[in-house]
């Protein structure tokens, strides 16, 4: 085995390395030679020694990573315009993942044979008494791994609100460094402030600057990528990774420039509106509603018990929020009392626990029905209802550029008080037939209620701009 004392490095920082061998055999093992690969001017003290049987042999050498060591990332590119990747040409196809540069190679002499064996040098950490220890491959990272959030962010061209971009630079080094933080804008957009000056102390330190960010006038409907970047002697950082790590994998890295895509979109939405959200799970569509201009608000579960409900004009639950929120689940009656009242209430998709109880304001069981095609045509029924007309009007453009699906989990089996606001099909042959129940409305008492299987929950996110003309409108059926 062999072990290293870091397992995020950055170019041209030492590293100790452990080297051990077990001697599990019968007959003693000569060890011949250790090399350690991927290193520059490695200070070699694993010296030659005769392993008895039942022998460990251990050594520890300090080495350094090379000053132009390339950072950690898949062996892999995506083609443009199309869906599907490219393998780099360095890599044996069909590898999982890029072979570390990291290696030992152990030179063993046996009395009839001699053997060289290779093993890639591994970090481990972790101390958690249930998971117990992890390992992990070296994995270089720039000195300054640069991020920027939110990665997309929307503009309502009427609006020409300005937008919040936080900028998190992480340090990798070991000694204080200090530099500069700035924004590369389109021509015509301004920003607060200019460039920021962050200093460092200490290793996996972090620091972010929040830039206030606002369209050129006049800006027009569009995508626009803004980058940053940290200045540090000489050097000039813009790029970030993403950590992937589960239990059940080893920690690897997605690296990716610090950008952020605004985009200016043709969206209104009805002025003044308060709108109560109840959480779901992973869910990323609260961002969306407040860069639309509602004022948004949380409702905790003392809220969905005790509060006023009355004072928002409309109430989302989050994705699959039936599933997750025992809160929900057990004061959904106060829900209901709302719309009878007068209030709308968008219920965002749920799987299947939503059916282990009455939910809904009638009779309703959630389906395995789905729509896969990001592209299918969607044929609204009811033209002439608000949602279609205020204060968007919908058109064939809001279906266009959807990403991986249209909507899952539709509304099934339900009572005849629901109405079908649209229907659409899947282009595979294996799911056939059209599917309702993507989006229904039924009245209740004064008020509404809405089922949105439509997958807004990670259009939104994308920054598809017709899904921000649908949530715009879906809101503003709360604003009378």
């Amino acid at each position: 085995d062999v072990f290293a004392d870091d397992g995020v490095v950055t170019p041209d920082q030492p590293v100790t390395v452990s080297a051990q061998i077990a001697n599990h055999g019968e007959t003693a093992v000569a060890v011949s030679q250790i090399r350690f690969l991927g290193f520059v001017n490695p200070d070699l003290i694993c010296g030659a020694d005769i392993l008895v049987s039942g022998g460990v042999y251990q050594c520890q050498s300090p080495l350094r990573l090379p000053e132009n060591a390339p950072v950690t990332d898949v062996h892999w590119e995506r083609l443009p315009g199309a869906a599907r990747y490219q393998f780099d040409p360095d890599v044996p196809f069909g590898l999982p993942f890029r072979p570390t540069p990291f290696r030992a190679s152990f030179e063993l002499e046996f009395s009839s044979v001699r053997i060289v064996v290779e093993r890639p040098i591994i970090h481990r950490y972790g101390s958690d008494p249930f998971a117990g220890e992890k390992q992990m491959e070296l994995q270089v990272v720039p000195p300054f791994a640069v991020e920027v959030t939110p990665s997309v962010a929307i503009v309502p061209r009427s609006a020409a609100l300005e937008r919040d971009l936080r900028v998190t630079v992480r340090y990798g080094g070991r000694e204080p460094a200090a530099g500069v933080v700035t924004l590369a804008l389109p021509s015509g957009w301004e920003q607060t402030p200019d460039r920021a000056v962050v200093e460092f102390a200490r290793e996996d330190e972090v620091r972010t600057v929040r830039f206030r960010v606002r369209p050129a006038p006049g800006a027009v409907v569009g995508e626009y990528r803004i980058g940053a970047t940290f200045e540090f002697d000489g050097g000039v950082f813009g790029r970030g990774f993403q950590v992937v790590e589960y239990p059940h994998i080893g920690r690897r890295h997605l690296v990716h420039d610090a950008e952020t895509v605004i985009q200016v979109i043709d969206v209104r939405l009805q002025p003044g509106l308060r709108v109560g959200y109840v959480d779901g799970v992973g869910d990323e569509v609260p961002p969306a509603i407040e860069q639309l201009g509602a004022q948004l608000e949380g409702i905790s579960a003392d809220q969905l018990v005790f509060g006023d409900l009355s004072k928002y004009d409309v109430i989302v639950t989050g994705v699959r929020a039936y599933e997750r929120n025992g809160d929900l689940r057990a004061n959904n009656g106060r829900l209901l009392d709302y719309v009878n009242a007068g209030g709308t209430l968008i219920v965002q998709y749920n799987k299947f626990e939503f059916n282990e109880a009455q939910y809904g304001p009638y009779p309703a069981r959630v389906s395995r029905n789905r729509v896969t095609d990001e592209y299918a045509e969607v044929e609204i029924l009811t033209p002439s209802h608000q949602l279609f007309r205020y204060p968007n009007a919908i058109s064939d453009a809001t279906w266009a550029g959807w990403v991986q699906e249209r909507g899952l989990y539709f509304l099934g089996d339900k009572a005849s008080a629901y109405a079908d606001l649209v229907e659409l099909s899947d282009s595979f042959p294996s799911n056939p037939g059209v599917k309702r129940g993507a989006l229904v409305e039924a009245r209740y008492g004064q008020g509404r209620w809405v089922y949105v299987g439509l997958g807004l929950w990670r259009q939104l996110p994308a920054g598809t701009p017709g899904a921000y003309q649908l949530l715009a409108n879906l809101l503003s059926l709360g604003g009378g």
